[in-house]
């Protein structure tokens, strides 16, 4: 009678230390999934007051050289070799479109076209490169997305990514009609007032 007592405890703590080991075995594998779900950076918020600000958007197209519209087909985080200290960039592979601002014989000598004899540049690409970007957020806009960029024509030429490369000022700006509206604007009113200092210089020379 003992004997049959003895085999049931043992076979009740094997039943209770076999749950055990089961349920820590679940909790470990819930944690690994928690710390590999933190991992994953949440994506960048677009900063709206450049294009609320009306001086602020004035000021980044004069320092613009390029403006151009174009579609994201990679983006990634960047680090230069020269740069180990610096914060990451984020590096952006484009396919150009539409260019608001700049010259585009100037522009040609940066771009990779598969057909060279063919005048526009739409269908291009381009590699940009926007330094000191945020590291708490990933890249924004996303593969596929299309944005307006702003460059200030400087030509990226490191020993270590893709070459040559173009500065970013700002980060790519998401292409809407309300965001094409206002920077279209806004190129035409800089070209705007250099026309109007251009003719009353011209004219107080001539007086």
């Amino acid at each position: 009678m003992r004997l049959s007592i003895v085999i049931v405890y043992i076979i009740a703590l094997a039943i209770i230390v076999g749950g055990e080991i089961r349920i820590r075995g679940k909790v470990r594998k819930r944690n690994n999934a928690h710390r590999r779900h933190r991992a994953i950076l949440p994506p960048c918020n677009f900063n709206e007051s450049l294009i609320e600000d009306e001086w602020a958007l004035m000021e980044a197209i004069g320092k613009s050289k390029f403006i151009f519209t174009g579609k994201v087909l990679t983006v990634k985080k960047f680090r230069s070799m020269h740069e180990i200290r610096a914060k990451r960039s984020n590096l952006y592979r484009v396919y150009m479109r539409r260019i608001l601002k700049g010259d585009e014989s100037e522009l040609r000598a940066f771009v990779k076209q598969e057909e060279p004899a063919v005048e526009s540049l739409s269908g291009s690409t381009l590699m940009v490169e926007r330094p000191r970007a945020r590291e708490s957020c990933s890249p924004s806009p996303r593969p596929r997305l299309s944005a307006i960029f702003l460059s200030d024509g400087v030509f990226l030429d490191n020993e270590r990514g893709p070459i040559p490369r173009l500065r970013l000022l700002t980060d790519p700006v998401p292409l809407t009609l309300y965001h094409l509206d206002r920077i279209n604007a806004a190129v035409k009113g800089e070209y705007t007032i250099s026309l109007v200092k251009h003719l009353f210089y011209s004219f107080r020379i001539n007086i």
